[in-house]
């Protein structure tokens, strides 16, 4: 994912376009689940979807509030409900503001 972009996870095919093929058939995961930002800095931040996630997110096992960005590092490992998941790579900077 280049910097200054921004990844929207889900079922939804007008809503997270790029995963909806991906993700279609995951039950688990919610037509609208989080996003996921890369900042022009080179941070990454996942955040899940207020009234969107009916199973979850988690990241290192830690249970994310909605609409409350957490600052994402190489290794760590994002589920999406209890059986979507991936690890994160090629995180480069690491400051410490969330994206607004």
């Amino acid at each position: 994912m280049p910097r200054g972009g921004e990844l929207r996870l889900g079922r939804s095919g007008s809503w997270a376009p790029e995963a909806a093929a991906i993700l279609a058939d995951e039950e688990t995961v919610s037509a609208r689940h989080a996003t996921v930002v890369h900042t022009a800095e080179g941070a990454a931040w996942v955040t899940e979807v207020a009234q969107g996630a009916t199973n979850g997110t988690r990241v290192n096992d830690r249970v994310l509030v909605p609409d409350r960005p957490v600052r994402l590092r190489n290794g760590d490992r994002v589920e999406l409900g209890p059986r979507a998941g991936f690890v994160v790579r090629g995180i480069e900077a690491e400051p410490t503001d969330p994206p607004t």
